[in-house]
């Protein structure tokens, strides 16, 4: 399998992105680099949190390490595991969310804390890490809910103009849709599919309505 790929922003950091040349739609995100990018590093766990035990199971030692931090008490918010949602994710996790309890919205409250169970392969429904426990502040603007690659498309020659793109750019966007790429496949002409080019660096495809040949690139979001 041969990809290719480069850095996509995510929060300050960055996280790798790839696809295979020879399949433009299956794009993937670095599951380690994402987590990192958008929530930084773990933090330091006393010994009293046995973090081998399920995040429920722990939970009230959790909450106890949550105040000692930050003097306030805190109320598990949600829990789910990636692989109920779209995603190019390259490894699924369980996540769990804690917040403050008398914050009004834990997508932009200070200290949250988010624990992280990362798949280590075979049957999802078992076989998860250690939980790893990451502070962050205002998660809904880290990018850490960003799952999923966004495309660009641009013309294959300075000949012809970008203005016709605007809408379709909006479309492959991250955020527009839930499934960018699905949304690329929708735009195709009938009976093509993009095919990578060398020369290029890119993706090379037709869109149904417009005249000119696109090159087709994994984007930042």
């Amino acid at each position: 399998m041969v990809l290719y790929g480069g850095p996509t922003n995510y929060g300050t950091m960055t996280a790798t992105a790839t696809v295979d040349k020879h399949n433009w739609d299956c794009p993937c995100i670095d599951t380690a680099e994402h987590i990192e990018s958008t929530l930084g590093q773990p933090l330091e766990l006393p010994e009293s949190i046995d973090t081998g035990a399920w995040v429920s199971d722990a939970e009230e030692s959790l909450l106890a390490f949550f105040k000692e931090k930050t003097g306030m008490d805190y109320v598990h918010q949600t829990r789910d595991n990636t692989y109920n949602s779209e995603q190019d994710l390259s490894s699924q996790f369980v996540f769990s969310i804690f917040a403050p309890e008398d914050c009004s919205d834990w997508c932009w409250s200070d200290d949250v804390f988010v624990v992280i169970e990362t798949h280590l392969g075979g049957d999802v429904r078992g076989n998860y890490s250690d939980f790893k426990v990451y502070r962050v502040d205002h998660i809904g603007d880290t990018g850490f809910f960003d799952w999923v690659c966004g495309w660009y498309a641009q013309p294959i020659s300075d000949r012809y103009s970008h203005d016709e793109l605007e809408d379709v750019n909006s479309r492959l966007s991250v955020g527009y849709s839930s499934n960018p790429t699905s949304e690329l496949r929708d735009l195709l002409e009938a009976k093509t599919e993009p095919a990578w080019s060398d020369k290029h660096g890119a993706f090379v495809g037709r869109l149904a309505g417009i005249e000119f040949p696109l090159l087709l690139s994994l984007a930042a979001s």
